[in-house]
């Protein structure tokens, strides 16, 4: 079970950053609002657990359920807000919220098989 979640996390980890690269490439946004600082600021936070997350490591899951929180409550605030292309917000919400609740889980499987080895 341990594995699923881990999978789960990473999957709904890339979902997001696929999501995101589209919600932020795709639409016409505003010329106000350039689309490299819009990559820059949605995508440069996801990058930074990368590597604990694709080793499975537990510490780097614990705090990328806090990262998943500001793109949960983003995706929450878009979702109200945004008249159109509220798809994206939606997918925003459903993978960060799936990120977050996977590595909540992944986190206490892994203590529970640590203890029974020690």
């Amino acid at each position: 079970m341990t594995y699923f979640f881990k999978r789960l996390a990473l999957t709904s980890y890339f979902g997001l950053m696929i999501s995101l690269i589209c919600w932020i490439t795709l639409p016409e946004h505003s010329s106000l609002y350039p689309t490299s600082a819009l990559l820059i600021i949605g995508l440069v936070p996801l990058l930074f657990p990368l590597r604990g997350m694709l080793h499975g490591k537990p510490y780097t899951h614990a705090w990328t359920g806090f990262l998943m929180l500001l793109y949960l409550s983003h995706g929450i605030g878009e979702v109200y807000s945004a008249t159109e292309y509220s798809v994206y917000a939606a997918l925003e919400v459903l993978f960060s919220s799936l990120v977050f609740i996977a590595s909540i889980i992944f986190i206490r499987l892994n203590a529970k098989n640590a203890k029974k080895f020690t």
